[in-house]
């Protein structure tokens, strides 16, 4: 039986949303590297010390957002990932997926965590990551894609494009078609990685 949060962790809650709502608010008007914690203590109306109770540093404001689109992913992969589709057709819809959010966030926002000092980036065994690999293991295993090159390369390969396609985006400041561009990149890539006995059907 689910427990009923009690007024003090109703509250904690609260404010623990109001810091990362104010710490986003910042990075998207001044960008990541240019924001302290004490800027997010004053705009949220918090002592330093409040701040540190619930995070641990500026950079658990990134892991939380990241920690938000890997629950992105998995709210709305699963009817992908379970879909009769082709593993190439799963792995190009899942990344129009990660484009969407891109769009669902806005290119201010997106904009402002595109920059070198994003470290998240580079973090490895994030669920947006694990849960593609599971469908290219399961390609390989059927077959349908390569085996000469591991499951983990092609993932981090596959990501590494998504994401210069999301940089360009936020180059043109949002002006350009994000979901055709991210459909167009990937398609050619994955063909790279698909069994050549296989029939790969043009999308």
């Amino acid at each position: 039986m689910e427990k009923k949060m009690t007024n003090r962790s109703k509250q904690a809650s609260k404010t623990k949303s109001k810091i990362y709502k104010c710490g986003i608010e910042l990075i998207q008007t001044y960008g990541y590297e240019k924001i302290t914690v004490n800027d997010v203590a004053k705009k949220a109306n918090i002592s330093v010390g409040t701040f540190y109770h619930y995070f641990n540093s500026k950079f658990d404001l990134l892991v939380e957002i990241f920690h938000q689109g890997d629950e992105f992913f998995k709210e709305n992969s699963e009817k992908i990932i379970n879909s009769n589709r082709t593993v190439s057709e799963k792995i190009i819809e899942y990344f129009k997926l990660y484009a969407e959010l891109s769009i669902r966030d806005g290119v201010a926002k997106v904009s402002n965590l595109y920059v070198t000092s994003n470290n998240m980036f580079l973090t490895h065994g994030r669920l947006m990551q694990d849960l593609l690999k599971e469908v290219i293991v399961k390609g390989q295993s059927n077959n349908e894609i390569i085996s000469t090159v591991s499951p983990e390369k092609i993932t981090e390969d596959l990501f590494i494009v998504a994401r210069g396609v999301i940089f360009d985006w936020c180059l043109h400041k949002g002006e350009n078609d994000l979901l055709e561009n991210m459909n167009n990149l990937i398609n050619r890539v994955t063909r790279s990685y698909v069994n050549d006995s296989i029939f790969y059907k043009e999308n």
